[in-house]
This record gives C-alpha cells, sequence and structure tokens, in this order.
C-alpha cells in the first residue's frame, strides 16, 4: 500500500517500481521454500498522488479482512496525515502495518500494530549530529595544529512545508541532539516552503543565497531537514551561474529523492544542469540512508552467509539492467517489509492452526521478532522493538550523494550508523 501514482512528496515513480520489485521477490522466496505453509498473494493498493485515496483504499482492506485470509499490510510510503489516518485505521481493526519507507515519528506507538523496518526521523537526526560532531571536532583540531581559529559551525534550512512530520521531527531532534552533543548550530533557522506553489524555487534560490556567501558568513555544514526533491533545486540554486559554495549539506532519508523522476531520455538535459550546477558549487550532500548495499556485508561479512547476493541476481533477472538502481536501498527494504510478513505468517500457521483471524496471528507474531528471533533481511537483521515496533538490532547507513555521471556512483556508502 503507497502512493504509485508518481509525483508524491517522498516518492518517484523509480522508487514505487523498486519497492514492488523487491516485494515480489521476497513473495517468491516464501512461497518457494519447499514444505513449508502459507503461500502468500501480494496485492497492490494505490493511495493515488500525494496519498489523496488513503482512506478509499483502507475501505477496501478492511473488506477483505472479512472474505479473505488478509495477514498485514506492507509499505505506506510516505509521512502525511492520510498515511497516518490509514495506519491508525489498520491498527484499530486489527491488521498489522509494516513500513518499508515510512520515517515521522508520528507513527511511533506503543499500542501494538505498527512495525517497520525504515528508521523514525528522530534516529536519523540524532545520528546526522553525533556525525556531525565528529567532522566538528576533526576541523577544529586541523585549524588548531596550524595556530588558526577553530571556528566550525552549522546552519539549519526547514521546509515549513504543512502536513509534513518527517521535516518538522529532523528539525526539533537535530536542534536538541546538536546542542547536547556541543555541535554548533548557528542560532535561528533558514525557512523555506515548498508547498508554495510556482513560489517554491524562489524560497530555495533565497536559501542557497543565504549559506554561499563569501568568507566567515557562509557555514562549513549545513543540516537540511526536508525533502530530496528540494534538495535537488537547493544544489542547483547554489551552482547558478558557476557560483561556488562548497558546504556539506547533511539531510534525511528522504534525500535519496535528489535523483527522483530523472529517468528517461526526455529527462537528459535536466541531469546535465543538475551534474553542472552541483560540480560548480562544490557541494558535498550525505544523508542517513535507511540501508544501502553495503549493509549487508557489514552484517553478515561478504562471504555466502549473506542473503544479499542472492537478492541482487534474483533482482537482476527481473528487472535486467545493472545492479546500480538498487544502491538507493528501496528495493532492500520492499523486500524485508514483506520478507518479515511471510515469516511471521509461517509462525502463525504453526502455532494457531485452524483459527479464523489471520491478521491477529501475524500481528502477534510480528511482535515475537526480537531478542535474538530475527529475520535474515537483505537490509541486515529485521526485528521490532517489543513495545513500539521500532527497527533494532542493525544500523542505518551514511551515503554520499555523487553527481550524475561520476564515476564512484550515486550512491556511495561512507560508514554505519547508529542512533
Amino acid at each position: 500500500m503507497e502512493s504509485m501514482s508518481g509525483g508524491s512528496a517522498d516518492r518517484g515513480k523509480e522508487a514505487t517500481v523498486e519497492a514492488v520489485t523487491g516485494a515480489h521477490l521476497a513473495q517468491r522466496t516464501v512461497n518457494h521454500e519447499r514444505g513449508t505453509l502459507p503461500r502468500i498473494r501480494l496485492l497492490l493498493a494505490n493511495t493515488g498522488n500525494n496519498d489523496a485515496h488513503a482512506d478509499d483504499v483502507v475501505d477496501a482492506i478492511l473488506a477483505l479482512k472479512e472474505t479473505e485470509r488478509l495477514a498485514a499490510v506492507v509499505g505506506v510510503g510516505q509521512s502525511n496525515s492520510r498515511t497516518l489516518k490509514a495506519v491508525r485505521r489498520l491498527r484499530d481493526a486489527g491488521v498489522p502495518t509494516v513500513g518499508a519507507t515510512v520515517a515521522a515519528d508520528q507513527f511511533v506507538s506503543s499500542r501494538a500494530g505498527f512495525f517497520r523496518v525504515s528508521f523514525p526521523a528522530s534516529d536519523q537526526a540524532q545520528a546526522a549530529a553525533a556525525y556531525l560532531k565528529k567532522e566538528q571536532d576533526a576541523a577544529e583540531a586541523a585549524a588548531r595544529k596550524k595556530g588558526e581559529k577553530a571556528d566550525y559551525d552549522v546552519q539549519v534550512v526547514w521546509d515549513r512545508k504543512e502536513d509534513d512530520g518527517y521535516n518538522k521531527a529532523l528539525r526539533e531532534t537535530f536542534e536538541k541532539a546538536a546542542k547536547q552533543r556541543g555541535v554548533h548550530v548557528r542560532p535561528g533557522f533558514i525557512p523555506v516552503w515548498s508547498d508554495a506553489g510556482g513560489g517554491a524555487g524562489n524560497a530555495l534560490h533565497g536559501a542557497a543565497d543565504k549559506i554561499c556567501r563569501e568568507g566567515e558568513q557562509r557555514p562549513d555544514a549545513v543540516y537540511f531537514a526536508g525533502r530530496g526533491r528540494e534538495i535537488r533545486s537547493l544544489i542547483e540554486a547554489a551552482g547558478e551561474g558557476g557560483r561556488s559554495c562548497p558546504v556539506t549539506l547533511v539531510s534525511g532519508s528522504s534525500a535519496v529523492g535528489v535523483f527522483f523522476d530523472t529517468t528517461g531520455a526526455s529527462r537528459t538535459e535536466e541531469l546535465r544542469t543538475l551534474g553542472e550546477r552541483w560540480s560548480a558549487s562544490g557541494m558535498k550532500v550525505l544523508y542517513t540512508a535507511f540501508t544501502h548495499p553495503r549493509v549487508a556485508a557489514k552484517t553478515y561479512g561478504d562471504g555466502a552467509n549473506s542473503p544479499y547476493p542472492k537478492f541482487e541476481r534474483d533482482y537482476l533477472a527481473v528487472r535486467g539492467g545493472t545492479p546500480a538502481p538498487l544502491a538507493d536501498g528501496q528495493a532492500m527494504l520492499g523486500h524485508d517489509a514483506l520478507l518479515a510478513v511471510g515469516r511471521a505468517a509461517r509462525a502463525a500457521y504453526a502455532h494457531y492452526p485452524g483459527s479464523k483471524d489471520v491478521a491477529a496471528d501475524v500481528r502477534a507474531e510480528l511482535g515475537q521478532l526480537n531478542n535474538g528471533n530475527a529475520v535474515r533481511g537483505v537490509t541486515g537483521k529485521v526485528a521490532f522493538h517489543e513495545q513500539t515496533g521500532e527497527p533494532v538490532e542493525r544500523p542505518m547507513a551514511l551515503v554520499r550523494l555523487h553527481r550524475p555521471g561520476t564515476e564512484e556512483g550515486r550512491f556511495e556508502y561512507v560508514e554505519a550508523l547508529y542512533p
């Protein structure tokens, strides 16, 4: 269940196709394991552009609960009031939901029923603050060694778009975590409004003008509490006219959207412009990713012990092409969300034979995926906190974004991060 109509705030058609493909591969894995039951079907539920039809979709799902052996809902996609209402309705009806890429903190609850393989925005912001503190310490140590003034500082930019809990959680948690860790954050923040109609780009150009000033007025780093499409606009504004703006920009998981809606021959010029301006600006862009293919090696090692190599082979057999699209993690997350449901369904089938409420049984078994009883996912071990359903027992990834056409690829793994 997610928006499959394109153009939504933190989802593009590329991400949707990758996530659905990953879920399909998990379905095949569950169904092809010899001698096991139950088999599972994967139904696609499109909530429409910006999830405008989420309520109608939930009505249809709950109707299925009365006629089919409905096990769970996976996906969700973006964080807004419509998806939050959908998850709450499903929870009230006893249908468990496993979020694949949803990040807003409003989804966290002590009430049973919502689980996710993605990390909440607050965890990401705390990890970002820890990373920037290391960068600050290293820069200031180098400055002192040269006998120079140590004055590393960070500027916060906040997209104040209405109805976006992800952006708000990034800003609020980052500012609190930065203060606790001693990160030098400039007072206040630069506001932008991405929902300002045709004027959204103007606001991002204004933000770039404030960030890219010469000398001491320019910050060393920017923490961007906003979405990937707006990061792309900020990069383009920073490098407009060949301007240099060599700052480090750090953001959350939605930064993957920098490259949304840029595939196909008709987008060639758009990518060329992005690449030219990014190169001119010298901006370094990193984000706290839900996962990356290198996370599997971090968890399982590079040998046959890891499930990732088979996943990659299966993905290429279905989609063709190269492994490059897997670096954004969207297919991996779609896979592991459904794989967790498949494992829980198998346990429910064994523990509650003849049960009439499959969803309730699967919900109970999803709650048991912790404390050493984890699913061997391609994003690492999939386990959920016993009270909140949040991911535990595995790291997120710090990923560097590169401009189109660079040898490193678009998504370069930097290191593992922990909240």
